[in-house]
């Protein structure tokens, strides 16, 4: 089992890219640029996260992320690797944690590191003691590093802080990470001792607010760091120099934007909003000779809300920065 080495507070909810074709294919080429553009700014990613369609894809998807995730070229040992092993039910998880296993057993991983993203089931009523025997079930019958992931928008239910005590007691450094997006801060404000788990926030604005040494979270996985990684590095770099004024100016600024285009986002009917407002400025940002932006509904980005990513841009003065 691999374990961090080093520390880099944040990290990426890597999109998906897709081919312009009546069956769904990864746009590999794409893909790949995009995460050289992401460099060298951002080099840890969750792949088949939830931005990045981890809840919707195939199988057949899944191995080629994998295959792309194994290009020496693209990814190397300063780069590290979650890898979502979604599903509504634990049955459906361990399905989806042995393609990814058993590939990584034959193939290897080029990165740094290499690890499984966890979700509770999705089921509002659950309890807790079911949540507690369904992440046992999966982490004892697997062998990847885990991180765990705090996502009540979409599971319908929350990880109590009780819990995560332990789960972490009873596995120890098998679990290394803790996500929570769910913006509530319930676990990281519980006071527990969680020994060594790495907390990383995963829910959007007020950026500054929540890194240490001010708040409590060791680092981000975010979404807008798709297309905002520049930024958020600054953030982060302004903050461990004690820069703390212009890191908030910056986390102001950005938060804005963020809450501006997430609620414009919203208005689509179809897909995560997520996945489409970053998938939206990506395009403007490295791919605006394309006509077509694809979603993995088989259905494209308007053009009028690619224009609004790209007027927001051109506003908040970002259109060449970045």
């Amino acid at each position: 089992m691999n374990k961090f080495k080093s520390f880099d507070p944040l990290w990426v909810p890597i999109i998906s890219h897709y081919q312009n074709t009546k069956n769904l294919e990864l746009d590999n080429s794409l893909i790949q640029k995009h995460i050289k553009w992401l460099e060298p700014h951002v080099k840890q990613f969750l792949v088949c996260g939830t931005t990045g369609d981890g809840w919707n894809l195939t199988d057949k998807l899944v191995l080629n992320w994998l295959d792309i995730l194994n290009q020496k070229s693209l990814i190397n040992k300063d780069n590290k690797i979650l890898f979502g092993a979604f599903g509504k039910t634990t049955e459906d998880v361990l399905r989806r944690t042995d393609i990814i296993e058993k590939y990584i057993l034959k193939n290897g991983s080029s990165a740094g590191f290499f690890g499984l993203t966890l979700c509770a089931p999705v089921n509002e009523s659950i309890k807790q003691d079911e949540i507690i025997h369904h992440f046992t079930r999966i982490i004892e019958n697997t062998y990847l590093p885990i991180s765990i992931y705090q996502l009540p928008q979409v599971v319908k239910c929350k990880i109590e802080p009780g819990t995560l005590k332990i789960l972490k007691d009873k596995f120890k450094e098998r679990i290394q990470l803790f996500k929570d997006t769910s913006g509530e801060d319930n676990v990281i404000n519980s006071e527990i001792n969680f020994s060594d788990i790495i907390f990383l926030r995963g829910a959007e604005e007020n950026y500054f607010n929540h890194l240490k040494p001010n708040g409590k979270y060791d680092g981000f996985l975010l979404s807008s760091a798709n297309c905002f990684g520049k930024i958020l590095r600054e953030i982060c770099n302004k903050v461990a120099e004690n820069n703390y004024d212009d890191a908030e100016k910056m986390s102001i600024k950005l938060s804005d934007l963020i809450r501006i285009s997430f609620l414009e986002g919203q208005k689509l009917n179809f897909g995560n909003p997520f996945s489409n407002v970053n998938k939206a400025f990506t395009h403007v940002l490295i791919n605006k000779d394309n006509l077509n932006c694809k979603t993995c509904f088989d259905r494209n980005i308007p053009s009028d809300f690619l224009n609004y990513t790209f007027q927001l841009l051109t506003k908040y003065d970002l259109a060449k920065s970045l």
